[in-house]
């Protein structure tokens, strides 16, 4: 379980997305594969979880930085998540699929 950076609820860690911090360029970035080495940062993959950590200025915090971070990676990366899935097709129903008969009741 782990907590989300921007709403304060707990979560499985497979449902949420790994935040870590790049020392030398002091910008955050989405760990895909959530095994960057050092401290990491969970947040849902929500725009309403990421704006209110970036309102809060949550992130930077939980990650520990000495100072101001760059998030424009983790906002295009948000952006990103919400064209694929605004794109993903509607999942039908087994009612209208080809083929399936309904089955009598008599």
């Amino acid at each position: 379980m782990r907590t989300c950076t921007g709403c304060r609820k707990r979560a499985l860690r497979s449902d949420l997305a790994r935040l870590v911090l790049d020392d030398s360029t002091s910008r955050v970035e989405v760990d895909q594969a959530r095994c960057a080495p050092g401290r990491g940062a969970w947040l849902h993959p929500s725009r309403e979880c990421l704006d209110l950590a970036l309102r809060r200025r949550a992130i930077g915090r939980a990650l520990r930085a000495a100072g101001p971070v760059s998030t424009d990676a983790v906002v295009a990366w948000f952006d990103q998540q919400e064209l694929r899935a605004s794109d993903a097709p509607v999942d039908e129903s087994s009612t209208k699929k080809a083929g399936w008969k309904p089955m009598g009741t008599r």
